[in-house]
């Protein structure tokens, strides 16, 4: 970490007549120790400032005091500190699939669909007890893109449903339904949308069938194309 210039003055000459030259030479040594670190130095801070308006600038600790987006530089909106990170608040993101085979082992019921494959992340992690669910470390606004690849595995009529958890609950107006009609017959499901969620919260994408003959599908690779996950997941943190 940067450390603020270091300025040590010498004591005031007890002769009067001195002080012109003592002046000169004090000012001369402070105008080179900023010169040595013209870089504004702001001062790490483990608890809220008492006193804050509107534009003040504070970096904090992340532990001790953490406005949103752990150890980070904030500003003061006038209601809020906001991290500089991502221009407005943002930082945290995360790609999460899915390379294994899921199926319904009873129709009609929800299912946490499992996550095995996790690239690049930031504050958002695959639980380690429970791989259905994604936890968060800072609460903001998400972006959330999810892709399924569905496989009928039967020639009967199937219609499968997809909605999202946020700590077990659900949100309304969120399920996606989509219809199979033939054997083999394999199909995209996507749903993007906005999501506030909260510090320590954790997040499960549901799925269900009316008919157990459907799987989200994971295809291997060819000789011309890369493998194709049943599921991802895409996350990023668009602000606090």
């Amino acid at each position: 970490m940067a450390q603020a210039p270091k300025y040590v003055p010498n004591p005031v000459p007890a002769n009067s007549e001195d002080l012109p030259r003592y002046i000169f030479e004090e000012l001369t040594k402070l105008q080179g120790a900023l010169q040595e670190n013209p870089i504004a130095f702001i001062e790490e801070k483990n608890v809220a400032p008492s006193r804050v308006k509107q534009g003040d600038i504070a970096y904090a600790d992340g532990t001790n005091w953490n406005p949103g987006q752990g150890e980070n530089l904030y500003y003061y909106d006038g209601t809020v500190w906001r991290a500089f990170a991502g221009g407005s608040g943002a930082g945290d993101f995360g790609f999460f699939s899915s390379t294994v085979d899921q199926s319904p082992t009873l129709a009609d019921t929800a299912y946490g669909i499992t996550w095995n494959t996790t690239g690049d992340k930031q504050g958002i992690t695959v639980d380690g007890t429970d791989t259905t669910k994604l936890n968060f470390t800072h609460t903001g606004k998400y972006y959330i893109s999810f892709h399924a690849s569905l496989t009928a595995d039967s020639a009967s009529t199937k219609t499968v449903y997809f909605f999202p958890k946020i700590n077990g609950a659900t949100s309304a107006a969120s399920t996606i339904i989509s219809t199979l009609h033939e054997n083999g017959q394999k199909k995209v499901v996507s749903r993007n949308g906005i999501f506030s969620i909260t510090a320590g919260q954790y997040l499960q994408a549901m799925w269900a069938s009316d008919d157990t003959d459907v799987t989200l599908k994971n295809t291997a690779a060819t000789s011309f194309a890369p493998s194709t996950p049943s599921v991802t997941l895409s996350i990023i943190q668009v602000s606090q």
